[in-house]
């Protein structure tokens, strides 16, 4: 690993020898759990270097998330010890250290995902530097500005500087991004399965019988009203599977749930494991404040159990009181109109390596040799389905 700092050099140790090298800047675990992926395909098939980067408003968190899944920081851009909290300072301190950043690494590209910070950041001193970027999740995630916010403002922004975007689906919500179009899936399904064999059968119910999933993860007493509730969800909800994990996992009510054949307990799931399961799941309830902080950028709506009460633009974050949070599950559940996880072939990163090489002159198309002939518009490759635009329950 190397610490950047703007007083040194930023270098990564010794590199194979290649004619592009693409930046993956990550400032989230969720940004983690797809550019781990991709660096994985960059590194397998060895046309291009590709350098992880670990940033954003806790880069440590995000380092340890690259650690997790197998694919470690080779950068970790450390902030300021003196910056505060807010999103202007923490956004000015990454403008000043990605900037030096790109000076240091001079890449040939950029890769953000999504609509975060750091991607945010990233894009824009990228396109002063006139580095190209590459945008995963590209478009519209949304009709609406605020939801999430302020990641769906992010994203459209983004849309408006990069040169290659690299889609879920199809369309991207009828985003105008330009031609260089392509539709790679969600690169997430391309994380290894769920190594709990628990949080594996789980998920299979879910994709195989289309059921939804609620994650509890609860670590606090005080949470255990959340856990009481369950039992009349279970009842009220016949074709929605429960994970639960943390803490309260290894305490009664939970363990006699653990009997119901839709109930699976894992108190405390690995890191994959974890994504894997939050990424498919409908909602979460939990009082773990990072977990929650995550699921939005996984596609999942969130209760927090006991929360400040601070209202979300969107709803995409709920705070609610213990005792509330059943009721608060349950108005989800009935508002969801059959999200699904995407079907996956497991190849998304290496439509994303495929679909980099190709904008740097490596291989003659855009598309994997498997997926077939491209759209209308010659560029539109195969893929999933966006987690942003599922389809109704069957």
């Amino acid at each position: 690993m190397s610490v950047f700092d703007p007083l040194m050099s930023g270098a990564v140790g010794e590199v194979p020898e290649h004619e592009h090298d693409i930046l993956l800047i990550a400032g989230s675990r969720p940004e983690v759990a797809r550019l781990a992926p991709v660096a994985a395909a960059v590194a397998a098939a060895d046309r291009i270097c590709g350098i992880t980067v670990a940033t954003g408003p806790d880069p440590m968190g995000v380092h340890e998330a690259f650690e997790a899944l197998g694919v470690p920081a080779d950068i970790t851009i450390l902030l300021p010890a003196d910056v505060g909290p807010g999103m202007a300072a923490v956004a000015a301190a990454l403008f000043t250290r990605l900037d030096q950043l790109l000076v240091d690494q001079d890449p040939s590209a950029v890769l953000v995902h999504g609509g975060g910070l750091a991607a945010a950041v990233a894009a824009s001193v990228a396109f002063w530097r006139r580095i190209p970027i590459v945008h995963m999740q590209a478009g519209m995630g949304t009709d609406d500005l605020l939801c999430p916010f302020p990641q769906e403002a992010h994203r459209r922004v983004i849309g408006q500087l990069a040169s290659l975007f690299l889609t879920t689906s199809g369309s991207a919500l009828g985003s105008p991004l330009g031609p260089n179009v392509l539709t790679i899936g969600d690169t997430i399904n391309s994380l290894p399965g769920p190594a709990d064999p628990g949080c594996a059968a789980a998920l299979e119910r879910v994709h195989d019988a289309h059921r939804r999933l609620v994650l509890v993860d609860l670590e606090r007493p005080s949470s255990s009203p959340v856990v009481d509730g369950l039992a009349d969800l279970l009842e009220r909800y016949p074709r929605v599977e429960f994970v639960v994990t943390g803490a309260l996992a290894t305490e009664e009510p939970a363990m006699s749930l653990a009997a119901h054949p839709r109930v699976t307990v894992v108190p405390e799931p690995g890191p994959t494991d974890e994504l894997a399961v939050l990424a498919a799941a409908t909602v979460l309830v939990s009082d773990d404040h990072e977990l929650v902080g995550d699921a939005p950028g996984l596609g999942t709506l969130a209760v927090l159990v006991d929360g400040p009460n601070v209202p979300q633009p969107g709803d995409s974050i709920r705070s609610i009181a213990a005792q509330d949070a059943a009721a608060a599950v349950a108005q989800i559940l009935d508002g969801d109109h059959g999200r699904r996880s995407a079907s996956s072939d497991g190849l998304e990163a290496a439509r994303a390596e495929q679909a980099v090489a190709w904008m740097f002159g490596l291989c003659r198309s855009p598309q994997l040799p498997d997926d077939g002939p491209a759209g209308e518009d010659g560029l539109h490759g195969a893929g999933g389905s966006s987690s942003e635009e599922e389809s109704s329950e069957a």
